[in-house]
């Protein structure tokens, strides 16, 4: 069983089990990082998904939608922690239209930390065909989006978020 390596901050894993879990979150906590535990079990659709998200994650203000999920979740400065963030996601190891538009929001959140320089990482229970594909999607998707924006004072792009399938593919 692998482990998941808390020395590159910038990560999207799948397939990852309880007992990595656990350590994950054992290793997080040593280092003073917020730890995130989410459960997208029985989620139905995209708005049910907005509003949990704003839910774990306490938004500052009343908002809605994925788009201000993902500003928000890219922000997360109301929690007052610089060390970083770790993200656990249960609830996904069966396919679903939820953790297919869970995971394509992952690249655009993680590349904002990484611009930001603070750690965030995503470990994910799912793993299957469809959720990897979703995921890669999303993740060349960002960087097309990226290259239409460019610009002066826009971010520089760091390239595509890491992904890392543990297990049995």
């Amino acid at each position: 069983m692998s482990t998941i390596d808390l020395s590159q901050p910038y990560t999207i894993h799948l397939g990852v089990d309880e007992t990595q879990f656990e350590r994950l979150t054992r290793d997080a906590s040593t280092r003073q990082m917020m730890v995130f535990q989410l459960d997208l079990t029985g989620l139905v659709d995209r708005v049910a998904l907005a509003d949990y998200l704003a839910q774990e994650f306490m938004y500052p203000f009343p908002t809605s939608g994925l788009d201000a999920a993902i500003s928000l979740i890219s922000d997360l400065e109301w929690f007052g922690n610089t060390n970083g963030h770790v993200v656990i996601a249960r609830g996904l190891s069966e396919p679903s239209d939820v953790g297919d538009t869970f995971v394509s929001l992952l690249p655009n959140i993680t590349e904002r930390w990484q611009t930001q320089g603070t750690p965030f990482i995503v470990a994910i229970d799912g793993k299957g065909d469809e959720l990897r594909s979703s995921l890669q999607d999303a993740n060349d998707h960002h960087l097309d989006e990226f290259a239409k924006k460019g610009g002066p004072g826009f971010v520089t792009y760091q390239g595509p978020i890491q992904i890392v399938v543990h297990g049995d593919v």
